[in-house]
């Protein structure tokens, strides 16, 4: 039988091989510090290592942080074992040694690991000791029925409103909790009123308690009295046990009366289905057909009308005459009577443009019209047999006559053996006052198209404007040199620059800057069009040299134009006259002596011409012409722009020949 030595601490040593000398003394050395056992089950000890894994000490129970000590090994007591066992059983195997207040060892070091292994939730303390409230009283809620009042602004119906709550009491941790009891239709927040927590009591720092949510008693919670009023079964059992309430202080309180609950709540029974509610409405056709598919009993009293007649209707013509009333009209309207269910509708005939009425298509849907009042049981309503022309009906305080009728209209009656009258004359046309628009003045915000635009029509859409002009005469711009006349010496010296745009008839006007004249040039009038004196616009047969114009205010001379606008102005003789070529050469013709005359007494022996001379010429022969036809025959003898041409270009200018081809 092999053997193993062990040494005092229980660890295995190999057994030593050495020579023969001195072993008697090694054996007895062995004998006296080692035991040997044998190598059988049972009697081999445990080689493994004690338990080195790290443990967790923070631990939450039931909501709450927990400290747990994990198990020391160091302090496990290696003399204590289990009497079945040998002296050479095991480390691990050894017993625990209880906890001091652990009795039944339900809560020792060892039974720790065996719930953790078990997946069983290992507790704190000992069975012993009393047991903390989160677990004695743990899932005990008290319910308590309570309700407060809210005042009601601005409504006709109510001025205060009751709302009924619950208030859940926990008594584990002494937290409140209050729900709203949520009822349909009530137009406000319902659900969670407060979340769990605990609630200080108004003007201290102590917290509710069981024994202030008595029943008839009133607590504050956040500005709103809550009055306490019922409670469940549970609750008052639990009270009554465990706090010594009496009978009298868990007697249930009535709840007062709220007239806006009580109103929703009729209002809910008629809208619902419940039977023998009187809705006082029509129940929907589609309704009662589903009702019948699902085996509901259906009346058939009507049925026979409805396969007879179908949807066959008498058409009335009715009028309704109102001028009695303040504001009051006469309207007109048609009226439908449908044979099968004997109801009437009544649709309102066309309409009269800007009435002052807003456009509804019927003044009484269809239904069974009652001679008086409003609709009940057992009351009379109107048939086919009450309506004739020149009949008056009661529309519900509405006194109409019946006019007229169709042609089937007529014929039912008449195989009915009645003989309807002949139609009334209704005036359904009036006549219609002409009113004439009287076109304000310009108030001088805007343009004038503007201002006119937005009294002929909308504001939204522009005024029409020249797009044809625009393209014709897009960038063409006449250019003049003008003259203030004034009175005043320093403001006859001054020279500016009038722009006239052809393409929308604008006018701007800049100053050549000069220097040392204490008059900052620029612009003088930004472009925008301009008025004469008799409310006309300035237009381009305005613009000519030696005209003066009235320009907000201030004269202006206009001395000359540049090149551009002088052969403009020559090209289109409509739009300028006074550069018109073939007018003055005919105008010279007829003082072609004149003019031959005034050359022979006034010659000087060169025979030149210069503008001025031209113009006492023509002033001397009786030509009143003024600055820009004068510049316009200059312009046609004076090609070169020498500044003096022969008189004898003149009288070929006034000649017959000119005179013949202009005419050509």
């Amino acid at each position: 039988m092999s053997l193993y030595t062990y040494n005092c601490n229980g660890s295995p040593e190999t057994e030593s091989k050495g020579s023969r000398f001195g072993e008697k003394v090694e054996l007895e050395n062995e004998w006296r510090t080692k035991t040997y056992f044998p190598a059988l089950p049972g009697f081999q000890p445990s080689t493994s290592r004690p338990p080195s894994a790290k443990y967790q000490s923070l631990s939450f129970v039931n909501g709450y942080m927990m400290v747990r000590s994990p198990p020391s090994h160091h302090n496990i007591s290696r003399s204590i074992s289990s009497p079945n066992r040998p002296m050479t059983a095991p480390i691990g195997v050894a017993k625990e040694i209880s906890e001091p207040l652990d009795v039944s060892a339900r809560y020792s070091f060892y039974r720790k690991k065996v719930d953790r292994q078990e997946g069983k939730i290992p507790l704190p303390f000992c069975p012993s000791s009393s047991l903390p409230p989160f677990l004695q009283h743990d899932r005990r809620v008290l319910l308590f029925n309570a309700y407060y009042e809210e005042s009601v602004l601005q409504s006709a119906t109510e001025d205060r409103r009751i709302l009924v709550c619950e208030i859940y009491f926990y008594v584990e941790d002494g937290t409140i909790e209050i729900i709203r009891t949520k009822q349909e239709n009530s137009g406000i927040p319902q659900g969670v009123f407060l979340r769990r927590s605990k609630v200080e009591k108004p003007g201290s720092s102590r917290f509710y308690e069981i024994n202030d949510l008595k029943i008839g008693n009133e607590i504050m919670i956040y500005g709103r009295k809550f009055h306490i009023a019922n409670c469940n079964g549970s609750t008052k059992e639990y009270v009554i046990d465990n706090h010594d309430w009496n009978m009298h202080e868990v007697e249930p309180r009535p709840l007062p009366s709220d007239r806006f609950a009580e109103s929703i709540k009729d209002k809910m029974m008629r809208e619902s289905g419940l039977p023998g509610v009187d809705r006082k409405r029509k129940m929907n056709d589609l309704k009662q057909v589903m009702e019948s598919m699902l085996g509901k009993e259906t009346s058939f009293t009507d049925r026979g009308m409805f396969l007879a007649c179908g949807t066959d209707a008498l058409c009335f013509h009715v009028v309704w005459d109102d001028r009695e009333r303040l504001y009051g009209d006469i309207q007109y309207f048609r009226l439908f009577y449908y044979l099968a269910d004997d109801t009437i509708e009544i649709m309102r005939a066309q309409a009269k443009s800007n009435d002052g009425r807003d456009p509804f298509p019927k003044l009484l849907k269809r239904s069974k019209l009652p001679k008086s009042g409003r609709p009940s049981e057992g009351c009379d309503y109107y048939t086919w047999k009450d309506l004739a022309i020149g009949q008056a009906l009661n529309v519900f305080g509405r006194v109409m006559l019946i006019g007229r009728c169709d042609a089937f209209t007529r014929q039912y009656y008449a195989s009915k053996g009645i003989c309807l009258k002949d139609d009334m004359l209704l005036q359904t046309s009036e006549k219609k006052i002409e009113v004439k628009r009287v076109i304000p003045p310009y108030n001088g915000f805007g343009t004038e198209e503007d201002s006119l635009r937005s009294c002929t029509g909308g504001l939204n859409p522009p005024p029409p404007k020249k797009d044809q002009k625009q393209r014709d005469k897009s960038g063409v711009i006449l250019r003049f040199n003008a003259q203030l006349v004034s009175d005043k010496s320093d403001d006859t010296s001054r020279r500016f620059v009038i722009q006239f745009f052809m393409e929308d008839d604008t006018i701007s006007i800049r100053e050549p800057p000069v220097r040392n004249s204490g008059v900052m040039g620029g612009n003088f009038l930004r472009r925008h069009t301009i008025k004469r004196s008799n409310g006309e616009c300035y237009s381009a047969k305005d613009m000519y040299v030696g005209n003066t114009v009235d320009i907000v205010g201030h004269r202006f001379l206009l001395l000359n134009a540049d090149e551009y606008s002088y052969k403009l102005m020559e090209c289109d003789d409509r739009t300028f006259p006074y550069s018109s070529l073939p007018r003055l050469q005919e105008i010279l013709y007829t003082k072609q002596d004149q003019i031959r005359a005034y050359f022979v007494t006034h010659y000087d022996g060169n025979g030149l011409l210069d503008i001025e001379r031209l113009t006492d010429c023509c002033n001397d022969v009786g030509l009143k012409l003024n600055k820009q036809e004068i510049i316009t025959i200059w312009r046609k003898m004076d090609k070169k722009g020498k500044g003096e041409v022969a008189f004898k270009k003149l009288l070929a200018l006034a000649s017959e020949e000119a005179f013949c081809s202009a005419r050509a």
